[in-house]
This record gives structure tokens, sequence and C-alpha cells, in this order.
């Protein structure tokens, strides 16, 4: 485990409790916190990175963005197998550094972008076919930790992630417009991404919010779909032949009758068991063992990085012109 703060000691738990993982330790540039977190789960508390890299063969990083390649890459290098968490780095540049490092050393890297393990978002997913309106909430509090980085990368990268697992693609168009309330970066940002095949997703992230929320609202030609990521709730409207098996099975939505002999009805879709981390994790594990190409990996990472990064430059262009 490398870096013990407030990520790492989520990982540090799951990882202890995993029963396919031998915890070796953990290493933070605050000597502290890793004996605080190895004391906790039994383990060794390493000196350095360089200790910790002679002794183990996968790792997981959960250090500040700015630090992402400085102790990742040299893990990669070595042949060691990298869960590093979202963003992947601090720039596309850096993003490719440590991708280019793993690509080198076969070593297997996985990018932390936790909502694509989300049991909402895996049980809607194999529902979701060539979408044509994305819209997303993701607004939290604000923690006083993250802020190194703009709400882009903080919060925003989670959903930009999703919409290009969800279309395939990335987008051909970006506006977007942000402000920056109480950091020097960007603290609310709006965004309007168009895909390929027209799909449009309108994108908003805040961590300066009253209340926490994480919605995405997915709208396509079959029907639609809302996911809230917070509450673990999933509603499904679907268009289907009045006459239907599915049909039958919900009466109460004859009314909504579209012609055609149509109808709108709600399909129950049962939610899966586990949460984000641990299922991240395993899949991390699984990936390590041989079993399956990360789900996640360097290059899907990359991409995230690379409309992170566009969708910066479009907010620094809305302030230029205020």
């Amino acid at each position: 485990m490398v870096g013990c703060g407030h990520m790492g000691k989520y990982h540090a738990a799951k990882l202890s409790a995993h029963p396919d993982v031998r915890f070796v330790g953990c290493y933070d540039i605050d000597p502290r916190r890793s004996e605080e977190i190895a004391s906790r789960h039994r383990t060794k508390s390493f000196s350095s990175l360089e200790l910790l890299a002679a002794e183990i063969e996968a790792a997981v990083v959960a250090v500040p963005t700015i630090e992402h390649d400085a102790c990742s890459i040299p893990l990669l290098r070595r042949g060691i197998a990298v869960l590093i968490e979202k963003p992947l780095a601090v720039n596309s540049a850096r993003a490719r550094e440590i991708d280019r490092a793993a690509a080198a050393s076969g070593a297997v890297l996985q990018v932390g972008h936790s909502e694509r393990f989300s049991p909402v978002y895996r049980a809607a997913r194999s529902r979701i076919n060539r979408p044509g309106f994305v819209e997303t909430h993701r607004l939290a509090p604000f923690k006083g930790r993250g802020h190194d980085v703009s709400v882009i990368y903080d919060l925003m990268i989670h959903d930009i992630d999703l919409l290009l697992d969800l279309t395939g693609s990335r987008p051909l168009d970006i506006q977007a417009a942000g402000v920056a309330v109480i950091t020097e970066t960007f603290d609310i940002v709006n965004a309007r991404l168009t895909f390929p095949d027209n799909c449009v997703a309108n994108v908003t992230a805040s961590r300066i919010s009253f209340k926490e929320m994480r919605k995405l609202r997915v709208f396509q030609k079959s029907g639609y779909i809302s996911m809230d990521l917070a509450s673990r709730e999933l509603e499904s409207y679907v268009l289907v032949d009045k006459n239907s098996e599915k049909a039958n099975e919900n009466p109460s939505f004859l009314k909504f009758n579209l012609g055609d002999n149509n109808v709108i009805i709600r399909e129950n879709i049962d939610i899966p068991p586990g949460d984000n981390l641990e299922m991240e994790l395993d899949s991390f594990v699984k990936a390590v063992s041989g079993l399956h190409a990360p789900l996640v990996g360097g290059q899907s990472g990359l991409a995230a990085l690379e409309v992170a990064e566009e969708i910066e430059n479009r907010c620094r262009q809305y302030q230029r012109n205020l």
C-alpha cells in the first residue's frame, strides 16, 4: 500500500480482509500515518518506497495526484502491478509515461475509476445501448481535501469515464463553463459533450454543494434509466408492445398508451450486492492473477484524463471571456 491518507486507509482495510491477498505492508511519506495503518492491520510499515517494492508483487497507489507518476513508474518498471487512484496523473503527458512504463514491463495497470464497479451501474449497463442524451450530477460539500486539482479531476472525472464507457467513443465537441469559488481552481463546472453518434451529455460537478448527489440519467430509443449511485437506487422505464409478456406483468402502466400498440412500463432490475471499492480491488486481484485484463486499464484512464483536460481548457476560455 502506497499512501495512507484518506483513500489509502479504505484500501488498506479492504486489502487486509481479502482472502486472496497477503498484505505485506505500507508506505507513506509521513511515517506516523504508515505506522498507524500498519499497526491497525497487523502488517509492516516501510520507511521507503524502494524497501516496500523489494517485497511485493502488486501495489495500490493512493497518494496525491501530483505524485502518481513518481510513485507508480518505479513500481511498474520493476514489473509490479499497480492500481492507481483516479485520475491517472496530474496531466495527460504524465499519464502517458505511466502507461508506457506498464506496457514496457508488461505489468498490470488499473486506474481507480471505482464507479465502473458500482452495483447500480453494473446492473444498468447491460440495458444501455446507443444513448441519445445523458445527464449527470455529481455534487458534494467542500471537504478540504482534493483541491490540489479542480473539481473536473476530483469529481467529474468519474462521470467522464462512465460516458466514455457508455458511448464507446470520444466526444467530437466540448463546451464548458466553470467558476472558482473557494479554491484557486474550478469548484463548479458544467460541460456539454457531443459524441460521434449524436449522443449529447450534460455533465455537472460541484464540490461546494450543501448536499451530496451522484446521479446519472440515460435516455435512449428504447426507454429511460435513472441511476442514483449514492443511494443505490435504480429506475428503468422501457417501451414495449402492449400485448407482450412484460406489459402483462405491469398492468398499472398500460395507461401510458403511445399508439402503435406500444406502452411504457417500469422495469424491475435487481441490483447485485457489494460495494465499489471492494469490487474494484477484487477485479484488480483477478487481473494480477491473470484471470482477466484490467476493466479500467491505462488507456481508459488516459482517455478520461484527456477529455478532462479539454473541459478545463474550455472553462479557462469561458473565464477569459467574462
